[in-house]
């Protein structure tokens, strides 16, 4: 539940049917909803930071992190300096789908899946907290809104299909996500053999 309201990532899994009657099998396509969890601070500064874009209902852009809170420079720097060319394309297509660009959005999040394949960093463990994974549902959100179709890679939809089980894990269980799940694992493992 993300500011209250329910979120989803919906990954089409594929279903082979042995239609009885007419010996055949059919492929059909049933939607798994991967519910987004939203994500927690870890600090008063990570808390600052998520509220300072939370209000303007923008993405967490590092590059602005840095001109808003210029302590953080430093640990931004050496935990990201690698990958600060990949943050500066981010943050340009940020601000392009923030003044309308829906191809932008759809950008942003493929950078942000591979930027997420680097956390956690020092900077996100000790100081900014879970950015990419807020931006990660963020996009997601955004995306659904506007009507744009896409696909996030496996490991993606492993990491939200997990996040969704750790906040569930006290709860009921849902046998029918479950079951999508085990289906979906399983097609994930015929691609590789």
């Amino acid at each position: 539940m993300i500011n209250g309201k329910l979120h989803y990532y919906t990954e089409p899994v594929e279903i082979e049917v042995y239609l009885k009657k007419i010996g055949k099998v059919r492929t059909i396509i049933k939607d798994l909803n991967i519910e987004l969890i939203d994500v927690v601070p870890i600090s008063e500064k990570s808390k600052a930071i998520f509220d300072s874009f939370k209000e303007n209902n923008e993405p967490i852009d590092l590059m602005e992190v840095q001109n808003n809170f210029p302590e953080l420079i430093k640990f931004i720097y050496e935990s990201y300096y690698k990958n600060m060319d990949l943050f500066e394309k981010l943050s340009m297509h940020f601000k392009s789908g923030l003044t309308g660009s829906d191809d932008s959005w759809r950008l942003a999040i493929y950078f942000t899946e591979l930027l997420l394949k680097y956390e956690p960093t020092v900077a996100s463990s000790q100081y900014l907290g879970d950015f990419q994974t807020y931006n990660l549902n963020y996009l997601i959100i955004k995306l659904n809104e506007l009507g744009e179709k896409f696909l996030l890679e496996d490991s993606t939809v492993a990491y939200l299909i997990k996040r969704r089980n750790l906040a569930y894990r006290d709860k009921p269980r849902d046998r029918q996500f479950e079951k999508l799940v085990e289906l979906w694992e399983y097609n994930i493992k015929e691609k590789f053999y």
